[in-house]
């Protein structure tokens, strides 16, 4: 190996320095470098983990509420016996159960997405405040049990067709056409649900807050209404019947989904907000009076002002 000298390598007008010179500004090179590429990574507005994460708890709450509504058709043409063949691409219940499944695996995605992020979140550097990950984490647990009831409802239900088909043969009871009769007039699924979600979807993508007076609507009582019709159709004399067990199923599987929306509603309350429309009459003589919030009011959660600094990050 023939060296070349430092005369030679400083024949082209590059000036020499010592390695133990050379290599700390090398280093120093370096770092400058990766520490401008991560201020440019995080401070722009575009792009950030905490917008994302928001954003994508959104687009969840969105496909929840068309996985609901995909559901709630399902439910209903099988009271009804209008599911028809499954075999066949033109029949409504082919039609739905591709979209069912469609939109389920994209939810699934996204929750699991979800989780992940929500974890890497928790070693980033707090700009602008504290973010509230231990609520959207909360969020996303609570979504993920209330997507499992939904398919939970959708695989009891699936008996209510095959009723149809069991009352044609001989073996069919009395009490499996009375039930049948019955279900038909009752609705197990409401369309609320569906609003709902997707008000709390377009309040957490947007970041604004919610309508006042929002609540949850509770279950569709489907004991009460079928003892009103016939209060014999549901004794435990009953039991082993075809039918009875999905029926059970689904009532609890609706109560527990109900549950489940209550909180994801409190804690979507929690990030954003929730509008005031309320006034506040005083007397004259009230020396509080000039203190009075009248008017639009905006109830902040109790960590808005964290909350706040991330909204539009």
């Amino acid at each position: 190996m023939r060296k070349i000298g430092i005369q030679v390598a400083e024949s082209n007008g590059q000036a020499y320095e010592p390695a133990y010179i050379l290599a700390p500004l090398r280093l120093a090179t370096v770092a400058g470098g990766l520490f401008l590429a991560w201020i440019w990574t995080v401070f722009p507005y575009p792009i950030s983990e905490h917008s994302q994460l928001r954003q994508n708890l959104g687009r969840s709450l969105y496909l929840m509420a068309n996985y609901y509504s995909i559901v709630h058709e399902t439910v209903r043409l099988r009271l009804r016996g209008g599911e028809g063949d499954l075999t066949s691409k033109d029949s409504p219940g082919y039609k739905l159960e591709k979209a069912r499944l469609k939109v389920h695996a994209k939810s699934s995605m996204l929750l699991a997405s979800l989780r992940a992020q929500s974890g890497f979140i928790k070693y980033d550097i707090p700009i602008g405040g504290k973010f509230p990950r231990e609520q959207f984490q909360k969020i996303i647990s609570q979504m993920q049990s209330a997507l499992d009831f939904m398919v939970l409802i959708n695989i009891a239900s699936a008996s209510f067709e095959e009723l149809k088909q069991l009352n044609e043969r001989e073996h069919a009871s009395e009490w499996l056409a009375t039930f049948q009769k019955v279900i038909k007039e009752a609705n197990v699924t409401s369309e609320a649900v569906t609003t709902l979600l997707s008000l709390l979807s377009a309040s957490v993508t947007s970041g604004s807050a919610l309508p006042p007076y929002l609540h949850v609507p509770e279950p569709y009582q489907l004991t009460a209404r079928l003892d009103a019709m016939d209060q014999d159709i549901l004794s435990v004399r009953h039991i082993a019947e075809p039918g009875y067990s999905s029926f059970a199923v689904i009532q609890i599987g609706t109560k527990c989904m109900i549950d489940d929306l209550k909180k994801i509603l409190a804690g979507v309350k929690g990030l954003v907000g929730e509008l005031d429309f309320s006034y506040h009459i005083v007397s004259t003589t009230d020396s509080s009076r000039n203190t009075s919030n009248e008017t639009v009011t905006y109830t902040k959660p109790t960590n808005a002002r964290d909350y706040a600094g991330h909204k539009n990050d």
